[in-house]
Parts: C-alpha cells; sequence; structure tokens
C-alpha cells in the first residue's frame, strides 16, 4: 500500500528542486509536499469567527483575516491525548510517483517563501491559496489530479492523526475554478488496508465556477466514488459520517483531462444545517454565493418597483397608482416579515446574515440581491399548514396605519424568484370576507422571472358557491356550465376590486409537512401595456 507521508518543510523550499534539507519530499500524491503556513499571530487564528454567514458558521480558515493555516483547533478539547492541531496547508500532485507515472503540478503564481510559511507568499498575494493544476497524464491509466489540503492533527512522532470533528455538521469552502472540482475527506492511513487504493476515499463534486462561489456540505453529503464496489462494514450509506469521527484531513482536488486549470480557495468554515447558499460575489471569506450552475442565485436585475441593488429597504409602491390614491395616502413599500406563531405554529426563518435594527431586511437584501433565507416550516400545535411570509404595504396614512390603495394600473405584479416549493402571492385586502385573492408562483431552484396579471389571481375554493343542482341530462350539464361561468366571472370581478382596496402584497412560503425550504425574492416589476393597450407579458424585454 502507497502511504501518504505528509512531510513537514523545515529548511528552504524550491520549486525547482521539491527538496527539504535532508528530507526527501517528492511532491507526489501519496508523498505530498507540505508547506508550513502557520499565523505569527496564534489568537488571530483561534480567536476567528466572523465569518459572514453571521453566527451559523465558524471560520476555520479565512485569508483575509490574516489565517495561513486552517484553525483545525477549534474543538481542540476535543483532540486525542499528545496530539497537537495542525492545519498546515500542502499540495500534492500525480507528478514523480513511478508507481503510477504522472507528470502532473501546481505551478504557482508567485515564489513561495524559503521558511515554514512557505505558501504564505501565495496567500498574501491572492488573498487565498490560487495556483494552476498543471495536469499532465504521463503513463498514468486514469486521469490525472492535482490537489491542495491540510492535515487535522499530528502525534508526538509528526504523524497525521484522526481527529472527531462530527459536530461541526460539514464544512463550507468558497472558490473559484476552471473546472470542476471535488472536496475529498482525506483518511490516510488511519484505517489500515480498509482503503488501499489511496485516492477511493469519501468526496463531494464541486461546481465549474469561475466567479466566487460558497458550497456547505454535511458529512452525510460526502460519498465514495460510484466506481468502488466494496466497502468495509456500515460504511457504504454512511461514509461521510463515519469519516467526520476519525478525519485525517480535507483535500481540494482537481481531476480531469491533461490542461491547465486555474483556482483559487477564499475560504474554509464548519457547516451548520441550514446555512443558506446566496449570492455576494465580491464578499470575501465566508460570503455566501451559489455554485455557478445558478442555483439559488438572485442576479440584482432592476425593476420598475423594486431594484434591491439600489433601493434595499423599500419598494416603489406609488409608482404608475399614485394618481388613485386616496390624498391622505403616504407610499409604504417597507419589507415585514412574519409566521404561523399566532396560530400556533412554530415555523421560523433562517437568514443568511443578522437582521437590522427593529428586525430590518436591509442587511439581507443588501447580502442576496433580494429578500433569501430558509423558511424552517414546523407546524407545532396549529391547525393549519405551517408557513412563513413575506409582505410589503402599499400605503399608510399620517398615523403610520395601513390604508386600502388602487394599484389596477399595475396589471400584474413580476417577481424575480426561485424557492424549493410553489410560493402563494396574496393581495391583502380591506374586505376579507371573500377570503384574500391569491395565486401561484411555481417552485424553481434557479432564478427566474414570472407575471401575474390580476386575471389569474383566484378566491380560495371555499368561498366558490357550488352548483347544487342535479345533473340528468345535457340541459343540467348547460346549468352547471352557465353556472361555472358565472362565478368565473364574478370571480374576476372580485379580485378586480381587490386590486383597487390592497393594503399589502404577501408572499407566502407554505408546505404541509415539517422540513425546510431556501427561498429567493428579488427585483419586483410590473406589467406595461403597449400602444394598442395590450400587455406586454415578456417583461425581460423591459429589463
Amino acid at each position: 500500500m502507497n502511504k501518504k507521508l505528509y512531510m513537514v518543510c523545515t529548511g528552504a523550499l524550491s520549486l525547482a528542486a521539491l527538496g527539504c534539507s535532508d528530507i526527501d519530499v517528492s511532491g507526489s500524491s501519496e508523498e505530498p509536499n507540505v508547506l508550513m503556513a502557520h499565523n505569527s499571530s496564534s489568537s488571530s487564528v483561534l480567536g476567528a469567527s466572523s465569518s459572514s454567514f453571521g453566527s451559523r458558521t465558524v471560520d476555520l480558515w479565512n485569508p483575509l483575516a490574516g489565517d495561513y493555516r486552517v484553525n483545525s483547533a477549534r474543538y481542540a478539547a476535543r483532540l486525542p491525548e499528545n496530539v497537537q492541531a495542525d492545519g498546515h496547508w500542502f499540495w500534492e500532485a500525480r507528478g514523480a510517483d513511478e508507481n503510477e507515472g504522472g507528470q502532473s503540478s501546481i505551478i504557482w503564481p508567485v515564489a513561495l517563501g524559503g521558511d515554514a510559511d512557505s505558501l504564505s507568499t501565495v496567500i498574501e498575494s491572492c488573498q487565498g491559496i490560487c495556483g494552476i493544476a498543471d495536469l499532465k497524464k504521463g503513463a498514468m491509466t486514469m486521469q490525472p489530479f492535482a490537489a491542495v489540503g491540510f492535515v487535522m492533527a499530528r502525534d508526538e512522532a509528526g504523524m497525521p492523526a484522526p481527529v472527531d470533528v462530527s459536530d461541526w455538521n460539514g464544512v463550507c469552502i468558497s472558490y473559484t475554478s476552471d473546472e470542476a472540482a471535488s472536496l475529498v475527506l482525506d483518511l490516510g492511513d488511519s484505517l489500515g488496508t480498509l482503503f488501499d487504493d489511496g485516492f477511493g476515499f469519501p468526496a463531494v463534486a464541486l461546481p465549474k465556477a469561475l466567479n466566487q462561489v460558497t458550497k456547505c456540505f454535511s458529512w452525510s453529503q460526502f460519498k465514495f466514488p460510484s466506481w468502488k464496489k466494496e466497502f468495509p462494514d456500515g460504511w457504504s450509506r454512511e461514509a461521510g459520517v463515519k469519516s467526520a469521527k476519525q478525519l485525517i484531513g480535507l483535500m481540494f482536488r482537481i481531476q480531469n483531462e491533461p490542461g491547465q486549470y486555474k483556482f483559487n480557495i477564499k475560504y474554509f468554515g464548519t457547516k451548520v444545517d441550514g446555512v443558506p447558499e446566496v449570492e455576494g460575489p465580491e464578499s470575501a471569506g465566508g460570503a455566501g454565493v451559489v455554485d455557478s450552475s445558478g442555483e439559488f442565485v438572485l442576479y440584482g436585475y432592476d425593476g420598475v418597483l423594486w431594484t434591491p441593488t439600489k433601493n434595499p429597504d423599500r419598494v416603489k409602491t406609488s409608482y404608475y397608482a399614485e394618481n388613485v390614491w386616496p390624498e391622505n395616502a403616504v407610499e409604504d413599500g417597507r419589507w415585514y416579515w412574519s409566521t404561523d406563531e399566532d396560530v400556533g405554529g412554530m415555523s421560523s426563518v433562517k437568514w443568511p446574515v443578522a437582521l437590522g435594527a427593529e428586525n430590518s431586511l436591509t442587511p439581507v437584501v443588501e447580502s442576496c440581491k433580494g429578500v433569501c433565507g430558509v423558511a424552517s416550516l414546523k407546524k407545532g400545535s396549529s391547525q393549519t399548514d405551517p408557513y412563513v411570509s413575506l409582505g410589503f404595504g402599499i400605503a399608510k396614512d399620517a398615523s403610520g396605519k395601513p390604508l386600502p390603495v388602487d394599484i389596477s394600473n399595475w396589471n400584474a405584479v413580476c417577481f424575480e424568484y426561485y424557492s424549493e416549493i410553489p410560493i402563494r402571492v396574496e393581495l391583502v385586502v380591506s374586505d376579507t370576507s371573500d377570503g384574500l385573492p391569491w395565486a401561484k408562483l411555481p417552485s424553481s431552484r434557479k432564478v427566474v422571472k414570472r407575471c401575474i396579471d390580476w386575471g389569474h389571481f383566484n378566491l380560495p375554493k371555499d368561498r366558490i358557491a357550488p352548483y347544487e343542482g342535479e345533473i340528468n341530462d345535457m340541459s343540467d350539464v348547460t346549468k352547471m356550465m352557465v353556472h361555472g361561468s358565472y362565478e368565473a366571472s364574478r370571480i374576476e370581478e372580485k379580485v378586480e376590486n381587490a386590486a383597487k382596496q390592497t393594503i399589502s402584497v404577501r408572499l407566502k412560503i407554505q408546505d404541509e409537512g415539517d422540513d425546510d425550504y431556501r427561498f429567493g425574492i428579488g427585483a419586483i416589476n410590473m406589467m406595461f401595456v403597449d400602444e394598442n393597450g395590450a400587455l406586454i407579458r415578456d417583461w425581460q424585454t423591459e429589463w
């Protein structure tokens, strides 16, 4: 079995020689160069906890905070006896390994340091660990790869020691990469001959990301590669969870066809269940961004009614409607949110950042380019399906009391959004005798734009009078159809009237089961009318 040595270079190291004093460090995947990168101020590492995920994520490594090594000592009390935390970065490549015949390497952007902090020059230059994975297959029969990673801890002999980090719940990584990569749980030799192939460890896929993204993974998401068919007892379904209890290290690995692939690792942190992945491409360290596939991203579009990046705290509700408002009406448009607590529910919203003063959503909007988070639905003692809702008031009087006003000139409301379950859009009106008119935005993991004109709003089914006559022949069918037409026209009339007495627009995320659902509400528009009076339904032509 080829063993990983994780040698530590204590003397000068040069790219040309790949040597360290009298220590033989080949740079192969089995014997990676360990480029020590400890922070001269240990307090700045151990005290780092300022990730922009807020209190839900603990920083392990943030180069912008001056971190040279990963703070694997976050749970130092859990380290085995006579074991010291490590966290120094190493790199490996399918290079001079005569058993594999690969010729890969990593091209660094600057000269490496000549002391134990060899990678500090790279970290300072890139505000992360960046380089080019120069993959060369050589005589290999598999795709070549290169990786950078860190060891959790070492024993008194300097050998990697397994550490139980299951309480982290998982990890988050921020990065860019020209091609898809993977995050690998390195089990080293701690499991003896159970994993004798050296690279069949549990891993998760990291998508290609030309702009910085953050991905968070629970331990349960780490799986063995598909080609691995034989597993030790109990490992097939719980690979990630079991690995977290005896983890040697973590590796960011690029394995692909021969070529050169740029990468930059920007952040490592622990994962707390429910941390949403939200956009923030200019962010540093642990700022939440989603993967480049476009899932769960708000792009910051402009909207006539609301452009989050320009006016985060309020929707311009008076647009195209002010001329029909009461004289004492003042534009409102501020966002509010609520849950089912008043009816016995226990639902909540997990926000990506801390709310502002008086529960203001402005910090969330600035972070997400909209309102985003995780709806955590819990039924409790409620007699209805659990829900959370977001909304904005239309207008208020001089005393701050909400006022019903006419927004029918909007013709429709249009949303940029994503949501793991459908969103119910409700018009909150002053007269609720017929219930609240509502329409549905279908679920979508990727951002979409949808317009709902007033004709697509419905009344609750329990408020629509059913046809009570008997159906014996075709004449009765005709009566039923006439009744249905009458009811449809009556509903349309009531919805149109509702748009003329709207207090607020509310978006409700509701489901029958207890679960967490990601959502994001971005720019908001209304529907325009062309020169012939026809509604323009493709709002993208207006953006």
